[in-house]
C-alpha cells in the first residue's frame, strides 16, 4: 500500500528513531518536495533518519505539478503539497495531524490517518506491542502534544488503560 505523508507524522516517528513503524504499517510512503525540505533541513535533529529512508527507497519524494485551487492558502506548503499530491496521484490515504489540513483533506474525499491512528494500526497489526511507550517518547522527544482526554482515549482504544 502506498500513502502520502505530511511532515508532522514523519517528524514524530523520526524524532524517536521509529520510522520502521511507518514502513511496517504502510510499506511505501510518498512525500512532496516541501515535506522533504521541512524534514531534512539542517537543524532538524532526526533528518538523518528521513534521509536514510529516502536512500533506501521506501520513502519517496515526488514533485507536485500543481496545487489544487480548492486547498486554502492558509495551510502550510507541506500540507498543501501533500493534499495536492494525494489528489493528483489518486492515492486515497494521507497521513496528516493538523486539524485544518485534516478537515480540508476529508472534505476533498481523502482518508486521513494521523499519528495516533498509525500507532493504533501498528498495535492492531502486532508491529508494536504497546502504544503507550511509543506515544510517551513522541510527547517527550518530538514535542508532540496530545490532550489528556485524547491520550486516555487512545490508550483505552489500545486496551492499555483500564478504568
Amino acid at each position: 500500500m502506498t500513502v502520502i505523508c505530511n511532515a508532522t507524522p514523519l517528524i514524530n516517528f523520526a524524532a524517536i528513531n521509529r520510522l520502521d513503524i511507518l514502513k511496517a504499517v504502510f510499506g511505501e510512503i510518498v512525500i512532496p518536495q516541501a515535506v522533504c525540505d521541512e524534514t531534512t533541513v539542517a537543524g532538524f535533529p532526526a533528518s538523518e533518519f528521513v534521509l536514510k529512508a529516502i536512500v533506501s527507497k521506501w520513502l519517496q519524494v515526488r514533485p507536485v505539478s500543481t496545487i489544487a485551487p480548492n486547498i486554502p492558502p492558509e495551510l502550510d506548503d507541506g500540507e498543501r503539497e501533500a493534499i495536492s499530491l494525494a489528489l493528483e496521484t489518486g492515492e486515497g490515504k494521507i497521513l496528516l495531524d493538523e486539524r485544518e489540513a485534516r478537515q480540508v483533506a476529508q472534505y476533498l474525499g481523502l482518508q486521513v490517518i494521523g499519528t495516533l491512528g498509525i500507532l493504533l494500526l501498528a498495535k492492531n497489526r502486532e508491529i508494536i506491542t504497546q502504544v503507550k511507550p511509543v506515544l510517551d517518547a513522541m510527547i517527550n522527544h518530538a514535542q508532540y502534544w496530545v490532550s489528556r482526554p485524547l491520550y486516555e482515549q487512545i490508550l483505552r482504544q489500545a486496551r492499555e488503560l483500564v478504568e
